[in-house]
């Protein structure tokens, strides 16, 4: 599945071409793991991520990243993971939430998270 920013749904990979969003509705959401230096926690977050996404058909293209790094007042890189999901429309996003591999994602995900929060919009 492409990438909002080119990079596949189990890639995060710098370098990739740019991708058009897919959808009129866009989903972000951010994680602040409890334990972010940890690399089999990271691991098994990214894995559980990559695996609901690829299944969920009312997807039409998303984004999973890490912080850039970039040093702008801005700019907040205290997140561990950004997941961008795009949908037609707020009915498929509403599907997607109550989708049983979303459902799934959040119950063998949530104990790896101290922080969530969600920005959904549409397109003007």
């Amino acid at each position: 599945m492409t990438g909002i920013l080119g990079a596949s749904a189990s890639s995060s990979s710098a370098g990739s071409s740019s991708a058009p969003v897919h959808g009129k509705f866009v989903h972000v959401v951010f994680f602040w793991l409890k334990n972010p230096d940890d690399q089999a926690e990271r691991k098994q977050f990214e894995n559980n991520l990559n695996n609901f996404i690829s299944g969920i058909d009312y997807i039409r293209s998303s984004h999973v990243g890490t912080a850039a790094g970039t040093n702008r007042t801005v700019v907040d890189n205290s997140y561990t993971y950004c997941l961008i999901v795009s949908f037609d429309n707020k009915d498929d996003h509403d599907a997607y939430q109550e989708h049983a591999l979303h459902q799934k994602f959040v119950t063998d995900s949530e104990a790896l998270w101290e922080r969530v929060q969600v920005y959904d919009s549409i397109v003007v």
